[in-house]
């Protein structure tokens, strides 16, 4: 009979964010990861082959975070799809600021290995795709594309403290916010 397991998954994915939010990604290590919970290292390697399957479950629980986050942002009915993407950029935004670390996983990991599946990943995207489809015509990709990498560049610059030039950086991202989803719903030529 097996030994049982001595942490949980919640525990370890938690210890896992703590380390990553409070020393940087490069600080999620097997080690540091197995001290954290309390364990010897070779005991992660039933849950993770490596460091970059560590920050994959960090990034996947991210996703399902974020994904319930977005889901459970306030819904009017008569909503339309720019409404939509504008409550998913919100919640984007909160989620950045409150885990600007792991938020990165979603979008910038260091590997392929340390990104979400594809399939912890098909809930966040499709909602994305849904709503793109519904406020361009066209193929949704490009834009649900260009949307995403605002989106994620703006935070990203935010949390670097890379707007200093004075200014409401609230009112700048209601500003490109409001640019880009202008220009999902004009027709392209």
């Amino acid at each position: 009979m097996p030994a049982p397991q001595r942490v949980s998954q919640e525990e370890l994915v938690a210890a896992i964010r703590r380390i990553a939010e409070d020393d940087g990604i490069d600080a999620v290590t097997m080690s540091s990861v197995a001290s954290a919970v309390g364990v010897r290292t070779p005991s992660l390697y039933k849950r993770a082959a490596d460091r970059h399957g560590l920050l994959r479950l960090a990034a996947e629980d991210a996703a399902r975070e974020l994904v319930t986050e977005m889901s459970s942002a306030p819904y009017t009915p008569g909503d339309g799809p720019a409404d939509r993407l504008r409550r998913m950029a919100h919640a984007l935004r909160a989620f950045a600021a409150r885990a600007p670390r792991v938020s990165g996983l979603l979008f910038a990991a260091p590997s392929a290995a340390a990104a979400p599946s594809p399939e912890a990943g098909e809930p966040l995207l499709r909602p994305l795709l849904d709503a793109v489809s519904a406020a361009t015509p066209g193929d949704p990709l490009p834009a649900a594309r260009t949307f995403t990498a605002w989106i994620y560049g703006f935070c990203t610059m935010e949390q670097a403290g890379a707007f200093r030039l004075g200014g409401d950086v609230d009112e700048a991202f209601e500003y490109g916010l409001d640019m880009l989803l202008d220009a999902i719903a004009r027709p392209r030529v």
